[in-house]
């Protein structure tokens, strides 16, 4: 009576602990092979049904239970040596069970290698999780630690128990079921844990509200999710990316997962944490700190606009000096040559007679005009003659009339519009529509400039292959131009469905 009691409590303690699991975890199929080994562990010590069935359930349990070890804590058998493994524990069960009702010669060496065929197959499901272990992340080990303690301790137990019984010796089998109830103790310890880690989700709240010393948002998550690697990136409409905390642009890789934070539909952060994670807890944190990391998201995005203005100028100023470089040599080498040239014909014109004299006039005046030409092109290079002679209306015009395929202009203007953002504007058309020409492979182009609230909007679209990267070096060169007047560009390129460079440029004094 004691002794059935004992089997019952064990099975009682599967079954319950795969109930808890059922509910807490439903997709989880830990929870099912928790109840399958309880069930069958009971029905082997308990019933006496025919030898062939008895055998076969008898043998059958601890494939169930090595099953459940390799396949924590998902329920998936995600590789290849675990399918393997699992799979020759249960071959090893119907083997066993047909060696047992066969009389064959084969039949006594498998009955005789039983014991060593079950601690092989228990070692290496020991071997693949210690392995794991090994492999694994803080948070993964957390997960890991107790169930494979209590797997070492139930499958050395289950190891030597047939040795001592063939020994002469009479094991306890309280000993055995001590050690086989550590799987389903573990399996709830962490179930609990759980349990206890959303309730961290309380103090992060206060963590971030609270009146003394604030720590910042990535520090809390990390903190709360026991995640020291946990990386934060805020999303940046205007950059089409996430950055973090600094500005700097944050890549992913793929050692860790990405779980994405919203309000309001739209996008505020994102979250590289450690894949061992429990899904439910990292959602339940994201929500309870969306409105602090969409408060952080504005810090980020200043830092990435000052970050991207910083370089942005750099890139200017080392233009602008090539610029000037450039200016100075077209000067020298053309210009002041030319002018040079002109003194020297007039000097000789001075020293000869006049029906001599006048021959060398005529080569001068002939290298006045070609200078005056020379300046010309170099006054285009500083600012195009079309935009100071016609204004950015018919600039704007002549660009579209000039593109191909020739581009659609809309331009609107309800006042002047500051010469440096006339200049830009007229860059970014000029470029964009270059871009359309030589990339996009487009049957159709618009361009739509105009001014509202006090700001200058431009843009240009197209319905060409799309794809176009805003970090390329044609479209950083318009980032740089536009930042450095303060506005900003945002580039939305579909593949297959075109191109829209959408520039927002502001016109107060």
């Amino acid at each position: 009576m004691l002794l059935t009691t004992a089997v019952l409590a064990v099975s009682a303690v599967y079954v319950t602990a795969g109930a808890f699991s059922r509910k807490a975890q439903p997709r989880n199929r830990i929870g099912l092979l928790l109840v399958l080994a309880g069930v069958l562990w009971s029905v082997d010590r308990l019933w006496d049904g025919p030898a062939f069935a008895h055998h076969l359930v008898a043998k059958s349990w601890p494939a169930v239970l090595g099953h459940l070890v390799v396949a924590f804590p998902t329920g998936r058998l995600l590789t290849a040596p675990r399918r393997a493994v699992v799979l020759s524990g249960y071959a090893a069960v119907v083997l066993v069970t047909a060696a047992a009702r066969s009389r064959e010669e084969w039949a006594y060496v498998v009955r005789d290698a039983e014991t060593p065929l079950t601690v092989a197959i228990g070692s290496a499901m020991l071997g693949l999780q210690l392995h794991r272990w090994t492999c694994s992340s803080l948070a993964q080990r957390r997960t890991l630690t107790a169930m494979l303690g209590a797997s070492v301790v139930a499958v050395l137990v289950f190891a030597a128990w047939r040795p001592v019984e063939r020994a002469g010796l009479n094991p306890p089998v309280v000993a055995l079921m001590l050690a086989l109830t550590g799987i389903p103790l573990a399996y709830l310890a962490g179930l609990l844990r759980r349990r206890v880690d959303r309730g961290g989700v309380a103090d992060l709240v206060v963590r971030l509200n609270g009146q003394g010393p604030r720590a910042g948002v990535r520090e809390a998550l990390a903190a709360t999710l026991r995640d020291p690697g946990l990386r934060v990136g805020y999303w940046v409409a205007s950059q089409q990316r996430y950055v973090d905390a600094s500005g700097a642009p944050v890549v992913a890789d793929g050692s860790r997962v990405q779980t994405r934070v919203d309000r309001g539909g739209s996008p505020v952060a994102l979250l590289l944490h450690d894949p061992g994670l429990d899904v439910e807890l990292v959602d339940a944190a994201c929500a309870a700190v969306a409105l602090a990391l969409d408060n952080e998201r504005l810090t980020a995005e200043l830092r990435a606009r000052l970050r991207q203005l910083d370089e942005s100028r750099a890139r200017l100023v080392r233009a602008a000096e090539a610029e000037r470089r450039r200016l100075e040599r077209d000067l020298h080498d053309g210009v002041q040559q030319r002018l040079l040239s002109v003194a020297m014909t007039l000097g000789l014109a001075e020293a000869l007679p006049p029906e001599r004299a006048r021959d060398l006039v005529g080569e001068a005046k002939s290298a006045v005009l070609a200078t005056i030409e020379d300046v010309r092109a170099v006054c285009h290079g500083i600012l195009p003659p079309v935009l100071a002679e016609r204004g950015l209306h018919g600039a704007v015009r002549e660009l579209a009339a000039l593109a191909d395929p020739a581009a659609e202009p809309v331009v609107e203007l309800a006042g002047p519009v500051p010469p440096q953002v006339e200049t830009a504007a007229y860059y970014v058309v000029a470029e964009a529509l270059a871009n359309v020409t030589k990339h996009a492979g487009a049957t159709r182009a618009r361009v739509v400039v105009t001014t509202r609230a006090g700001t200058l909007e431009v843009r240009v679209d197209d319905d060409g292959r799309g794809g176009a990267d805003a970090r390329g070096s044609g479209l950083r060169g318009l980032a740089d131009r536009v930042a450095a007047t303060g506005g900003s560009l945002a580039v939305l390129s579909v593949p297959g469905e075109g191109t829209s460079v959408r520039v927002v440029l502001p016109c107060g004094s």
